[in-house]
């Protein structure tokens, strides 16, 4: 089980001064740089670049990375210099007499609706693939007396998105597929929304979040179909999870329809909390020949990586 939704991204910046030449001027100093714990083929199936905002403090705040677009570069990895969209773009070097540095980010770049000194709004929408999944970088603050001032700066990504699952369980004698896999909201769920998060600097942490949802929809979630073995007391998850929009509206009792091939068979639940960002909810069932679909609870569980303190792990299965 994985107990931390954090990724960390590549920004391997500290090679594009091949592309400035051999060497740096020495009136510029050490370039920004970013490290990685990621290989490119673990992001490449999410995005492929993503908008970073850095403020540097010396005298007074100046905006060094107002929404810099960073790209994935085959030959030298992530960088904000080189390639479509960075082209206004230039180099920066960290500065000796500054006091603090302070950054963020949202991925993919496309989806960053918005971003400011602290703030970023994500444009979202619910989906059953990865495609629209949408990421915001934890607030990552490097003062002048820190270890990473004019060193390494690890951005640290987190989910927008909630993901929503359901599981079976299913006594039988023989094998038994679930079909037609229904869930209807009591209300109509944001299927395209924006969601802002606030940085609180002084605190280095990030707001819950405001959800602006743009389009609504009543309809059911329609889910894979589920095989489950013949005498089998083990509980099936469908093949493909929901990415929803955590959306605090949708609360209340949702009803859950499945095919056995005996019958349409359906129960009610209840949500009664706002899905989370960067959560997986799975819901469970059981049904047997003897009793109707029973719902037997709920799994909760942060579904991206390991502790950030401990490094982290990048993994969307």
């Amino acid at each position: 089980m994985r107990k931390q939704n954090t990724i960390y991204i590549t920004l391997l910046l500290s090679l594009l001064t091949a592309c400035q030449g051999s060497d740096l001027p020495a009136e510029e100093g050490t370039p920004l740089a970013f490290s990685t714990q990621e290989t490119r083929a673990g992001l490449s199936g999410i995005f492929g670049d993503f908008k970073v905002w850095g403020t540097c403090t010396a005298d007074g705040d100046e905006y060094i990375m107002q929404g810099y677009k960073v790209r994935y570069d085959n030959t030298v990895g992530w960088t904000y210099i080189i390639g479509e969209g960075t082209e206004s773009q230039r180099l920066q070097y960290w500065d000796n007499a500054a006091a603090m540095y302070r950054f963020h980010a949202g991925a993919p770049a496309e989806r960053v609706a918005e971003m400011g000194e602290s703030h970023v709004t994500m444009s979202m929408k619910s989906t059953t693939t990865l495609s629209e999944t949408c990421l915001f970088s934890q607030p990552n603050v490097v003062g002048r007396t820190d270890a990473a001032f004019g060193n390494t700066v690890n951005l640290r990504f987190t989910y927008a998105n909630a993901r929503i699952n359901l599981a079976f369980r299913y006594l039988a004698d023989t094998p038994v597929s679930i079909t037609d896999i229904r869930l209807t909201p009591p209300a109509p769920y944001a299927t395209a929304a924006a969601l802002r998060m606030d940085y609180d600097w002084t605190k280095r942490t990030t707001a819950a979040g405001t959800l602006s949802a743009t389009e609504r929809s009543g309809d059911a979630l329609a889910f894979s179909d589920v095989q489950i073995p013949a005498n089998s007391d083990a509980t099936v998850f469908t093949a493909i999870p929901w990415y929803m929009i955590p959306d605090p509206s949708v609360v209340g009792k949702w009803k859950v329809s499945i095919n056995t091939g005996s019958g349409t068979k359906e129960t009610e639940f209840t949500i009664d909390e706002a899905w989370q960002p960067g959560r997986a909810y799975t819901y469970r069932f059981e049904y047997t020949a003897a009793a109707n679909l029973v719902f037997t609870g709920t799994t909760t569980e942060l579904f991206i990586g390991e502790s950030p303190e401990e490094g982290g792990e990048h993994n969307f299965n």
